[in-house]
């Protein structure tokens, strides 16, 4: 039988046995679809617009659920 070293030291080289990504994932590398498209201030702020449009409802229901539910905890502990 042949005996192992227990004090044979590791070396990490850096090389991926499995590749660990996981989709969704903020790190995941991308293919950006803007590649090559230029736009112009105007056009950047239409869509910054649009995107606030789009999520205020959600926003305002948000802040409205919140706050209603410091006024009942308000009237609760009265």
């Amino acid at each position: 039988m042949v005996k192992k070293d227990k004090n044979k030291e590791i070396i990490d080289d850096g090389h991926t046995i499995y590749n660990m990504d996981i989709d969704g994932m903020p790190h995941r590398a991308r293919k950006s679809n803007l590649a090559g498209i230029v736009l112009t201030k105007k056009e950047r702020r239409a869509i910054r617009r649009a995107a606030l449009l789009h999520i205020l409802p959600r926003l305002i229901t948000v802040v409205l659920g919140f706050s209603l539910a410091m006024v009942l905890i308000w009237l609760w502990l009265r």
